[in-house]
């Protein structure tokens, strides 16, 4: 857009936020579509109402004759001002089963944050988009599963626990929720806030009966409604015991992305627990809310998966320029000295919507955050930006989006096993059990009849075995098209924790089953660990006997000189710039196929310390898959190319000293 473009167009967003917005009379409301009508002798006759009100025989009659009207040809009464206040009410209960806006605005009382009094509850402008995408699956009859990825202080919380209470006050009995927030004390500010509205809900909705609550079977985290018989039950992820997950139908999961991993037990095994428990229908609900909290972890999969389309839920994300609270008036005349100010990521927010008057709120906002990428994080502009986790990246973005476009669910998931004739076999996990870890994902099983000598390269990065420690991991790249000028492809991942000499015959039988390749063992951790890794040289040197395809790093002139031969190899402070060097390289030219999600999520979080040499994961986090891949790719090009197997010699082999030197 040219200057004057920007210009017009920011008034018209100008005038599109500042636009009369009443949920009482319905003008401004979106939600739902919506139509104007009028009903001569009601209080309020001019009304924008819901279009699924005029499938109500009631409304359509009411339409046509008026209230006076119905009343002597309907109801076959007179037009008392004590039956018109009869007729009105009945008119409110019916909008309010169609209208969330109207009765979150006329029937709810909550606390008006940061100034200290009670107010009725009416819909800002970002609750107002996501409530349309929960009021799109409602009217379609479906589940209200939801993602809801958000920026701070929009008050998303508060509608789904509203619209919740609105299910059960309004359409449904004996319709069951549950609360889970990462601390008890979001659950106890939730409590309060349900509490205010059903002591405050009129009595007159409710045919003259007070709304109370009573604990339910003892339980004071559990609360029964009265009114319909519902239930809703507060807990937490760090106690999830207090949660009542049995016979419910709705679930809100809040700051999901705070929730940690503890011994035996993981967010999504208690998303799991409570998930598992909703028998998926029309107005059952099912929301994961949170801010993004760096990428990898249990929030950020789902929403990927959301955004692919590869569950159930409906992705909904709100940028910060939504929020109306995040903006600074600019005087109109000079609008046009603060466009020609613009830089390009400026520009790029005016694009995605946003007023110059936000923006200008933006950039004062820029100058007090110390790192962009924090920026990004507390105030997102995208959904991508929300992810970030790290200002300090090894790998950029861009490179990092575009490998992930190849990443596709493995064709099979389970392990490999020695049968009795000493064959690898494939056994595939039992259904419900491929999503954990200590699995072998497959993307491509190896060929049955081998052809090529090293078509495949297997890498192994060694991790601890407790559960707090680092993760193992073995990879497999497939080099078949390096021969006619392609790149090497992922085909194979195990990943998990195990004892140090069951990972290396777990890694030697995968190497076997993919055409005996070669095999490439990170040791140093193993030699450096000391309880850990004491015995790892015993072990590979136990498999090199077994194993006639085993990566040495002991040079040729060492070896003639009478040296023990050093197998596996050796990350230290000169190799590991050199793989990480180079999978940057590989990453931005597309040197290889990367086909594991989760490495790109390691990706992501690989970073320069700040001492700005040593690299590794942020804080909490692992980068497993990202050495054995740094290693795997370095590989592929350092080692020749694959060649025909001769078949006369009846692919027997002698065994090879492969090293750094003679790469």
């Amino acid at each position: 857009m040219n200057r004057e473009k920007i210009i017009e167009t920011n008034k018209e967003r100008l005038r599109a936020i500042s636009a009369v917005y009443n949920p009482i009379t319905g003008e401004g409301s979106t939600s739902v579509p919506r139509a104007w009508t009028s009903i001569e002798g009601f209080p309020l006759e001019k009304m924008n109402l819901p279009a699924s009100m005029y499938n109500e025989e009631f409304v359509q009659q009411l339409t046509e004759l008026g209230a006076t009207g119905y009343l002597r040809q309907v109801m076959k009464c007179e037009t008392s001002s004590r039956n018109l206040i009869k007729l009105w009410l009945n008119f409110c209960l019916t909008r309010i089963r169609h209208d969330f806006e109207y009765w979150a605005r006329s029937m709810t009382t909550i606390s008006d944050k940061g100034k200290g009094r009670d107010t009725a509850f009416t819909l800002n402008r970002p609750q107002r988009i996501y409530l349309k995408a929960m009021e799109e699956l409602r009217l379609a009859g479906k589940p209200i599963d939801i993602i809801l990825c958000k920026a701070r202080q929009w008050g998303g919380s508060t509608l789904t626990q509203l619209y919740m209470l609105w299910i059960q006050l309004v359409h449904k009995r004996n319709w069951n929720s549950v609360i889970c927030g990462d601390i008890e004390k979001q659950s106890s500010i939730v409590a309060g806030m349900l509490a205010k509205v059903i002591s405050h809900y009129p009595t007159w909705a409710t045919g003259g009966k007070q709304l109370t609550t009573s604990p339910y079977q003892g339980a004071q985290k559990t609360r029964v409604i009265n009114w319909s018989n519902s239930r809703y039950s507060l807990g937490s992820a760090q106690k999830p015991d207090s949660l009542r997950s049995e016979d419910i139908s709705m679930a809100h999961l809040t700051e999901v992305g705070l929730w940690k991993a503890t011994h035996g037990r993981k967010p999504e095994d208690l998303v799991q627990s409570i998930f598992g428990a909703i028998a998926s229908g029309p107005y059952t609900m099912k929301v994961i809310e949170s801010t993004a909290k760096g990428v990898g972890n249990f929030f950020h999969r789902t929403w990927i998966d959301a955004t692919e389309q590869r569950n159930n839920f409906t992705p909904v994300f709100i940028p910060w320029f939504s929020i109306d609270l995040y903006s600074k008036p600019i005087d109109e005349k000079d609008y046009a000295t603060f466009v020609s100010t613009m830089d390009d990521y400026e520009k790029e927010l005016f694009r995605l919507g946003a007023t110059l008057e936000a923006i200008s709120w933006y950039r004062d906002k820029r100058r007090e955050m110390p790192d962009e990428w924090r920026l990004f994080s507390e105030f997102p502009s995208t959904a991508t930006e929300a992810f970030q986790s790290t200002g300090r990246r090894v790998f950029r973005t861009s490179y990092v989006n575009d490998i992930r476009s190849n990443c596709v669910p493995p064709l099979f998931v389970g392990d490999i096993v020695e049968d009795r004739e000493g064959k690898s076999k494939f056994v595939p996990c039992l259904p419900g059990e491929d999503k954990g870890e200590d699995l072998l994902r497959v993307w491509l099983m190896p060929e049955k009849e081998p052809s090529l000598r090293d078509r495949y390269i297997v890498t192994v990065d060694v991790g601890g075995t407790s559960n707090k420690a680092d993760y193992s991991c073995i990879l497999v790249a497939d080099r078949i098209a390096m021969l006619d000028g392609g790149v090497p492809e992922i085909v194979a991942c195990w990943h998990g924790h195990i004892e140090h000499d069951k990972l290396a015959w777990k890694a030697m039988e995968i190497a076997r089953a993919y055409e005996n390749a070669l095999l490439v063992i990170e040791a140093n951790t193993l030699e450096t660990e000391g309880t850990e890794g004491n015995n790892f040289e015993y072990i590979l040197n136990e498999i090199s006997g077994k194993y006639n395809n085993l990566y040495s790093r002991t040079s040729l002139q060492e070896i003639r000189q009478g040296r023990p031969r050093r197998w596996g190899f050796h990350t230290n402070s000169s190799t590991k710039p050199m793989v990480i060097n180079f999978l940057v390289k590989a990453l931005r030219d597309a040197l290889y196929i990367e086909r594991c999600i989760e490495t790109t999520y390691e990706l992501d979080l690989y970073e320069y310390k700040e001492n700005g040499k040593e690299m590794g994961a942020i804080e909490g986090n692992h980068d497993d898959r990202v050495m054995a891949t740094a290693i795997l790719v370095w590989t592929c090009y350092n080692h020749p190319l694959p060649t025909h197997i001769n078949n006369n010699a009846h692919n027997i082999r002698k065994r090879k000293i492969l090293n750094e030197a003679s790469m």
